[in-house]
């Protein structure tokens, strides 16, 4: 079965079967303006006068994302960590150590 879409300047409301608080929508549904999808949240209001008007939200229908987000590939490689400088200093320290000191071979072991 295919996914309904709907036509441009057209959408659709439903009740909302999940709502838990008076915060959650009252419905919910989706939007289209320009070829964008978008949601909207619809909550049912009284003005002090007494009459019912509806209050409706409109929000992007695609997960926010960061415009800076990356994914990292390995630390250091793709997106360098800010500790990665202070990291690959002290292995180089330890690997300059580790060259000065002479290699024991296995007839100077004593046991």
């Amino acid at each position: 079965m295919t996914e309904f879409k709907h036509k441009e300047l057209e959408g659709s409301l439903f009740l909302n079967n999940f709502k838990e608080r008076d915060q959650h929508p009252d419905y919910t549904g989706k939007l289209v303006v320009e070829g964008k999808t978008y949601q909207i949240a619809c909550w049912k209001n009284q003005t002090k006068s007494g009459s019912d008007y509806f209050k409706l939200k409109l929000s992007d229908d695609e997960p926010q994302r960061r415009q800076d987000s990356q994914f990292y590939k390995t630390v250091g490689q793709s997106i360098p960590s800010k500790h990665l400088k202070d990291y690959q200093d002290k292995q180089k320290i330890l690997k300059e150590a580790l060259e000065d000191q002479p290699i024991i071979s296995d007839d100077e072991i004593p046991f």
